[in-house]
């Protein structure tokens, strides 16, 4: 080291925002090596640290320094010419150095080729793909979210095969900026081997400490402070004491640091005493939790605590593993929401220490009871939920507590950018999946690779479900034993209701008592109109009469949005005619995700203050709720009977458990509903037999609908006992052994199988591999064949905004003119506001991608919305007229406030009966 030369303050490593200055390559290298000991000693979780480390065949204090000097690394490739003459200034004062005839490369991959035969001069072993040398190399590489694959001859000869990186003073440097870091880490010895998981976590853990420390107001309040005058040893090393000395407190205020529970059982967590499941698993489960972490699965009956049930046994899990917290993946952006509020009740009892709870998904900027923004600010906490840092793009899943749906935690596991990331966010605390028979074949196929990774990074999983097929569950635990090391598993039966444990060391299976209810499940044979839709008028009729003459309240759910409509026209109609002027009608709800943002959210709040558990007023409610499957999951409503149309059993028994949900309110039902009820809608044809509705093979297999008709038509008595029978019916259903006597094999059947094969196959294709099978670390990023995909094979969507035009010619939203040109403005840079952004998001809504084709060109977008991440997918529609109508593509299309966003006849959905006291039963055509 002291043959070295001193390193050149002028190599920048940062300069933009930072209001003329530059900011030393050096010492942005160390400050990131100061944020990975920082991570390391005040956020990563002990659990964590122990998973680190042995993967990278060391012990905790050597993870430590190696972590420290791989990130002190990071950003080597920067001292090459092509980075340096990006601030033409910055370049101006550098001297000595030659040019270079090469054209420029991009920095991380600088860093990817020139680091490898360093690292082999700091003892590191090469041999390999896998060796360490080349290893840390690949993952520095990597440090901007995609991996570089491994070349022999860049490795070997990295300035023979890559002019760009400049020989001369820049390859002195470049040695002398690693020896520097080296130096002032404390020399750590080289590891022996690094696992593909391993390497994974420290690229994680690299991208975190170098974003932690790119902040402009840390690197202008390092400048305010005084940076080194020389670039020699003592000089940078009183730097870096300063950053170690300053880093701490960037933690606290990124909301990132260590999580703790109070100490307590049940009782502590919850404000209730436990039912069997809860209580069982207070008994049973802590005896399971001496060795290595495992999976949870709990089947027990809709509304038997399942949610309170997994954040308990959750609890017990992660403070067993040294990994407290949780990420609560659930299907939909609706119940996500739903469920952050029960999970912020539940840590401001009982959490401790850094309690950030971050909401993730696209639109949960704009929920303001998260961002503490607007007039739901305070709602659920006095302050926002969490660290402002944390609520950034791709940083949400490294908060101690999160929500939010299932794809933020699939997309660690599909080959693209900065997955590495979120497999650290995932890898400090327990993974909740919520829900877990709500998913398609592709998705569960994500789902099993994600939990090999978490079984071989021994992160504690609970899965949760009221209808999963018995195989799919085994399934899924096996995966997980496969990924924590065992060839093979033997998972415990799975039991219905109760719950399975399987870890390497322990496998439990623990049935549970449930209080058994009787579902009487009614079928009722419904016609085709004339456009192939179900007509359920006189079906609904007979189901709803009651209802209409004794009070009570009803859920009519469909498949279809546009059958949604429908069925509550039909409804509306009837009411106005049955309904004498002079009584009160049934108050009539219309819920689906055609609605504007803003005007779902008012719906579904009043929803569930109408059928929610804490219901004021209900028995002298009377209500219908017309609804999609936005109904079936996650959102606690009570209903006195349940419609549906016809759907595959699991999804049917869920619709059931919104039927007689709380026993609470069984005192003030009406006589009619005394029983605990389920009308099934059943298509036929002229001829009387069954028949799939044209629209319906897009939401369901019709091979699943069959199997479900025929199962209901032999239900003895036309009752299904709860719990007792419907494990059984589920796996009738789902069975996958076809071709026997009592289930012959139809064209149906061998359709549904090799759509399932085929998706699994896509998520196979899409999924990074195993963490066993990954020799190159560029299979984590992609290649040339797969290169981008979605967690929801198929999900074509896109959203619109309905606007009307003013006077003045101007484009509405509401009352407020839609945001055409950016407000925001700093130089010659411009953008839209989060006001602006938000504005029109919560006027958006969600419609399918097929309804956009052609469309994306409409005239009445802004232009300017172009150059807008949130705004430039969003299709802007032009209302006019009394109805309402505009045109999206080649389709005529109409808002209104009842009825959301309809492609229906305006005939139809703009009918004004004149009634007595309209407003009651009313859609009137309104924007």
């Amino acid at each position: 080291m002291a043959d070295s030369p001193d390193v050149d303050l002028e190599l920048w490593g940062k300069s933009r925002g930072l209001r003329g200055s530059r900011y030393p390559l050096i010492c942005h290298l160390l400050d990131t090596a100061a944020a990975a000991e920082a991570l390391w000693d005040g956020y990563i979780s002990p659990g964590l640290r122990r998973v680190v480390a042995a993967e990278l065949g060391v012990d905790e204090g050597r993870a430590r320094g190696l972590l420290a000097y791989w990130a002190g690394l990071h950003d080597i490739g920067k001292c090459t010419a092509g980075f340096q003459k990006q601030d033409e200034d910055g370049f101006a004062r550098l001297n000595g150095y030659p040019s270079v005839d090469a054209e420029a490369i991009k920095h991380a991959f600088a860093a990817h080729v020139w680091l490898g035969q360093a690292l082999v001069g700091a003892g590191y072993r090469t041999g390999r793909k896998s060796a360490p040398a080349f290893r840390v190399a690949q993952l520095l590489g990597g440090h901007h979210g995609t991996f570089a694959p491994f070349n022999h001859w860049e490795f070997t000869d990295p300035l023979g095969s890559v002019p760009a990186l400049g020989e001369g003073r820049w390859e002195e440097q470049r040695q002398a900026i690693a020896e520097t870091v080296y130096e002032l880490v404390g020399r750590p010895e080289p590891p022996q081997r690094i696992s593909a998981a391993g390497a994974a976590l420290a690229c994680g853990l690299v991208i975190l400490a170098d974003w932690l420390v790119s902040q402009d107001s840390f690197l202008l309040e390092r400048i305010g402070e005084g940076l080194p005058k020389r670039g020699d040893v003592s000089g940078l090393k009183r730097h870096l004491s300063r950053s170690r000395a300053v880093l701490p407190a960037v933690l606290r205020e990124a909301g990132l640091g260590r999580l703790g529970f109070k100490p307590g059982g049940f009782t502590d967590d919850f404000p209730f005493q436990p039912n069997d499941l809860q209580k069982s698993l207070s008994e049973r489960l802590p005896a399971l939790l001496d060795g290595d972490p495992g999976l949870l699965l709990i089947t027990v009956p809709m509304g038997e605590g399942k949610t309170e049930a997994a954040l308990f046994a959750g609890r017990l899990m992660g403070e067993a593993a040294g990994m407290p917290g949780y990420f609560f993946g659930l299907p939909t952006m609706a119940t996500s929401d739903q469920m952050l509020r029960r999970v912020d009740e539940f840590r401001s009892r009982r959490v401790e220490g850094a309690d950030s709870l971050t909401l993730l998904h696209s639109m949960a900027w704009l929920n303001a009871a998260y961002t503490g923004e607007g007039e739901e600010s305070g709602v659920l906490t006095s302050d926002p939920m969490a660290a402002r840092w944390l609520m950034g793009s791709k940083r949400g899943l490294l908060a101690n507590l999160a929500v939010g749906t299932i794809d933020q935690a699939l997309l660690a596991v599909l080959r693209g950018r900065h997955n590495v990331l979120r497999m650290l966010g995932l890898s400090g605390k327990v993974l909740i999946v919520d829900e877990v028979h709500a998913y398609d074949a592709f998705m569960q196929g994500l789902l099993k690779r994600l939990l090999e990774w978490l079984g071989a990074l021994r992160v504690p999983v609970v899965l949760l479900s009221a209808t999963l097929p018995a195989g799919v569950g085994r399934r899924l635990a096996e995966a997980y034993l496969v990924g924590a090391g065992i060839r093979d598993p033997q998972v415990p039966q799975v039991v219905y209701p109760g719950w399975i444990y399987a870890s390497p060391k322990h496998a439990a299976s623990v049935p549970v008592r449930c209080p058994e209810r009787r579902l009487r499940v009614e079928t009722r044979d419904v016609p085709l109109d004339a456009e192939g839709r179900p007509d359920r008028s006189a079906a609904l009729r007979e189901a709803l009469g009651p209802l209409v003459r004794e009070g009570g309240c009803a859920a009519v759910i469909c498949n279809t949005v546009a059958e949604a409509q429908l069925t509550y026209l039909a409804l509306r109609e009837w009411l106005d005619e049955v309904v004498p002027a002079e009584a009160d009608a049934p108050q009539l709800r219309l819920l689906h995700s055609r609605f504007e943002a803003h005007r779902r959210e008012k719906i579904t709040q009043e929803v569930v203050s109408w059928f929610g558990k804490d219901a004021a007023d209900r028995s002298r409610r009377s209500a219908i709720l017309v609804a999609t499957q936005v109904i079936e999951q996650s959102l606690d409503l009570d209903f006195d009977l349940v419609v549906s149309d016809l759907a595959p059993i699991a999804l049917l028994l869920q619709r059931a458990g919104r039927c007689h949900r709380h026993a609470k309110f069984d005192a003030e039902r009406p006589q009619w509903a005394r029983d605990m009820r389920l009308v099934v809608l059943n298509p036929v044809d002229a001829d009387g037999k069954p028949v799939v509705p044209r629209a319906w093979p897009f939401v369901y297999p019709a091979a699943l609908l069959r199997r479900t008709r025929e199962v209901l038509a032999r239900l003895p008595e036309g009752r299904v006992i709860i719990p007792g029978d419907v494990q059984g019916l589920v796996d009738q259903v789902y069975d996958e052994s076809f071709g026997d006597a009592d289930t012959p094999i139809t064209e149906e059947d061998l359709e549904r199988l090799a759509d399932e094969q085929t998706k699994d196959l896509y998520a196979q294709m899409a999924a990074i591999p195993a963490p066993l099978g990954i020799d190159d670390l560029s299979k984590l990023s992609g290649d040339d064949f797969v290169t981008e995909y979605s967690t929801r094979l198929g999900a074509d969507s896109g959203r619109i905004v309905c606007c009307t035009r003013d006077a003045d010619g101007r484009l509405m939203l509401g009352d407020e003119s839609l945001p055409v040109e950016p407000q925001g403005k700093k130089g010659d840079r411009t953008w839209f506001t989060k006001d602006q952004v938000r504005l029109v998001l919560n006027h958006s809504i969600p419609v399918p991608g097929t309804w956009l084709r052609g469309a994306s060109d409409g005239a009445a977008t802004p232009p300017t919305w172009a150059a807008s991440p949130h705004l430039s997918e969003v299709v802007v529609v032009e209302l006019s007229g009394e109805q309402s109508a505009g045109r999206l593509g080649n389709r005529k299309v109409h808002l209104c406030e009842g009825l959301g966003l309809s492609d229906l006849p305006a005939s139809l959905c703009c009918r004004q009966r004149p009634v007595a006291n309209v407003a009651r039963v009313r859609c009137p055509m309104t924007y």
